[in-house]
């Protein structure tokens, strides 16, 4: 069944870190490039199951000629990853993992976090992954963090004007805290436990795990 298989989305950030790619793909993945995604995955030796995209960006659109391809109109209203998204919701899928979807260009990335919110709404689980940076939206109810102690942890409102939010087995605790978008104080918490809860009471905010010191 497709939703019990994870759907991988490869995205097409400039700055994609090829090697970290190629190690976070999993043999039952089902990959799909997003435009100059196919690029990256042709760097990382990956053959797709799917390539998405109106192919503005690409430079080997021939490599994988085997491959179902869907082409999309350069002028939409949406963008590639997103229609990539939308394609894999109708094929049933309800796990994400979204790489090379960060770094590059700003608005892309605000529009690559935007489908987490996407995603939860749709009933299904997103997350977006790179070397230094591990980014879901954060559940209603309890969310268990399983890191090593000291792992840096931030809670940013996003989708909302606010959230409110507890933690347990942080650096810094917090008991129903309201924590506003335009004031997010919830930055560069560390975990003191390895399984820390952090509970999201009302509104919305992502969840980041930082994977490596700066």
């Amino acid at each position: 069944m497709a939703a019990e298989k994870r759907c991988v989305i490869i995205s097409a950030s400039p700055e994609a870190d090829i090697d970290f790619i190629r190690q976070n793909i999993q043999k039952d993945d089902y990959i799909i490039c997003a435009d100059g995604g196919l690029d990256t995955a042709l760097k990382a030796s990956i053959t797709p199951n799917l390539i998405v995209g109106d192919f503005d960006s690409v430079q080997n659109t021939e490599k994988f000629p085997q491959v179902e391809t869907i082409s999309l109109e350069v002028r939409k209203m949406d963008t590639d990853t997103m229609h990539c998204v939308d394609v894999a919701l109708e094929r049933g899928f309800s796990n994400f993992l979204l790489l090379g979807a960060t770094g590059g260009r700003t608005d892309h990335l605000l529009a690559n976090l935007s489908i987490l919110i996407y995603l939860s709404n749709k009933k299904a689980y997103g997350k977006i992954f790179d070397r230094y940076n591990d980014v879901t939206i954060l559940r209603l109810g309890e969310n268990i963090v399983e890191t090593p102690v000291g792992t840096t942890v931030s809670i940013i409102p996003f989708g909302d004007t606010f959230a409110e939010v507890s933690y347990k087995g942080m650096s810094y605790p917090l008991q129903k805290g309201i924590v506003k978008v335009e004031y997010p104080y919830t930055i560069s918490n560390k975990t003191v436990t390895n399984n820390a809860c952090i509970t999201l009471h009302s509104g919305r905010a992502l969840l980041i795990i930082v994977h490596a010191k700066y």
